[in-house]
């Protein structure tokens, strides 16, 4: 097995199909959705496998605990009001599987799971896999913000570190029962 890295929205010339392509959280990477899976199909041997592991934006919860007005929901709101300045809106991942059979594929399987924000859930199982998104959340979040508030809302870097504080302080609240869809 080997492993290739390409720019999805340049054209594949490729000598040979592929038996297996996998991506994974390429969200606003893919300005072109049902190009890119075009491609995907006209690349896979007959038979061959796509894999296509996307996170919801935005995240839920079942409870009612995030509220509306929450800094959490607030920053993925204008995490997506940026994709859509620069020309990358983020896709509702519900829709991938449409997307997929529109070109062709068959048998599309979608499998959902709820990733926590934090050690909210009781089940030690989805306890410990909130601790590992957690983890990623406050490593990440602010990076993933600090770019698109600057350059496309205008924000100054030392407003996007003063709201993120919130956001912070928001996801690692386990009061708020949020989670990720997968």
């Amino acid at each position: 097995m080997s492993s290739l890295r390409l720019m999805t929205e340049e054209p594949w010339t490729f000598s040979q199909p592929f038996d297996y392509i996998h991506s994974r959280v390429m969200q606003t990477g893919i300005g072109n959705w049902a190009n890119y899976f075009k491609k995907c199909y006209d690349n896979l041997t007959p038979g061959g496998y796509l894999e296509v592991n996307e996170i919801d934006l935005f995240p839920m919860s079942d409870d009612g605990t995030l509220k509306e007005n929450s800094a959490i929901l607030k920053s993925t709101l204008m995490i997506q009001e940026c994709s859509i300045i620069f020309g990358r809106p983020c896709l509702n991942i519900r829709d991938l599987a449409d997307l997929m059979t529109d070109v062709g594929f068959e048998d599309v399987i979608v499998q959902r799971y709820k990733w926590p924000t934090n050690t909210w859930p009781k089940d030690m199982r989805y306890k410990e896999l909130g601790s590992w998104c957690h983890d990623n959340i406050v490593a990440g979040w602010e990076g993933f913000c600090l770019a698109p508030f600057t350059r496309a809302l205008n924000w100054s870097k030392e407003e996007v570190l003063l709201f993120m504080i919130k956001v912070r302080k928001e996801f690692a609240d386990k009061q708020i029962h949020a989670y990720f869809s997968m």
